[in-house]
């Protein structure tokens, strides 16, 4: 895996993907709503912070970027509640240090100036 490639990369710094307003429900959703090229995945079951079920709570997405071994990673938060957002770590050092929802966010400056 190329790291240069990836959104919010400190090198870089391309911009984050927009995601989606946050939804009331996960049945708010229309049947071409999770396309992969506009929402990342075919289906939501679960949220990404403490593992309840998505079926009659709110869907918040959000992009985060975290350490993962030797390397930052984007990572796209599928949340069910505020509660869960706010219970999100903060991003990585030198990066986003909060959860966004993307496009032309403030990013440290990149390496390459």
């Amino acid at each position: 895996m190329s790291t240069r490639a990836l959104f919010g990369n400190y090198k870089l710094r391309p911009p984050f993907p927009r995601l989606q307003p946050s939804l009331d429900s996960v049945t708010d959703l229309a049947p071409g709503d999770l396309d992969p090229r506009r929402w990342g995945t075919t289906a939501i079951h679960r949220c990404s912070v403490c593992d309840r079920p998505m079926e009659h709570v709110g869907l918040q997405q959000m992009w985060i970027s975290l350490r993962v071994a030797t390397d930052v990673l984007p990572l796209l938060v599928n949340a069910c509640s505020s509660a869960c957002v706010a219970a999100l770590p903060s991003g990585a050092h030198d990066y986003i240090p909060t959860p966004h929802k993307g496009v032309r966010v403030d990013q440290p400056p990149s390496d390459w100036g």
